[in-house]
């Protein structure tokens, strides 16, 4: 049996196959992870609320309340990284599971290890954040408070959009690759098309408005944030 440590990451599992929500807890756990679980949406929310996890795993297609539903949820208790594990393949699904504020999405089969692996890199991601707002020009970027602000006013972004911009803050003026943003940034080996890179930017841009200069395009490569715009 696992001796429990103070320092152990609690994971919640919210998974309606009883058998697929113990594999993945026998994994877990295997990992020293602390692992509890819930059938339903519903369940997932009210035991996120008492145990206050480090992570959720969440199913997307549970019984009566959405995985879609549920990540909404969580996301307004706080800013516990949530990865979704669903069936549904298209990058329609992958981008609207990111919109809803999902850390990152895996498809069903997959690789138990996997899985255990991308656990550890969303949870060190979110651990690795600065403790003082970063600040570009005008523009600040508050990673504790998940804040944005362009001379002072609050902006108004998505969580993949935030994730990425304060990627870009914490390399400004380096230029960061495509390839690099995805596998910071979405954390999963992304094998659908590059430019919703290019997507997530323009809606930062058009957030920032005068300030969206700040993120220049790298043409070939990627994009960089600097002061000089």
């Amino acid at each position: 049996m696992l001796r429990d440590k103070p320092h152990r990451e609690r994971v919640l599992i919210v998974e309606d196959d009883a058998e697929m929500a113990q594999l993945v807890r026998t994994y877990l756990e295997h990992a020293d992870y602390e692992v509890y679980t819930a059938d339903t949406g519903d369940a997932g929310i009210a035991l996120a609320q008492s145990i206050r996890p480090s992570l959720v795993l969440l199913d997307l297609m549970l019984p009566v309340t959405s995985g879609y539903e549920v990540c909404k949820a969580l996301r307004a208790q706080g800013d516990m990284p949530i990865i979704m594990t669903t069936a549904r393949r298209s990058e329609a699904d992958r981008l609207r599971g990111f919109a809803e504020g999902a850390d990152d999405y895996v498809v069903k089969p997959f690789s138990p290890r996997e899985l255990v692996a991308r656990v550890g890199a969303v949870l060190r991601r979110h651990q690795h954040t600065p403790a003082e707002p970063m600040q570009i020009g005008p523009l600040s970027v508050d990673v504790q408070r998940r804040e944005a602000r362009v001379n002072g006013g609050l902006v108004a972004l998505r969580q993949r959009e935030f994730d990425l911009l304060a990627y870009l803050a914490a390399h400004a003026e380096q230029v960061c690759s495509r390839a690099d943003l995805l596998d910071h940034v979405w954390g999963y080996s992304f094998s659908g098309d590059e430019r919703t890179i290019d997507t997530h930017v323009r809606r930062i841009r058009d957030a920032l408005g005068p300030a969206g200069t700040l993120i220049r395009t790298v043409w070939g490569v990627g994009y960089q944030l600097t002061a000089g715009g």
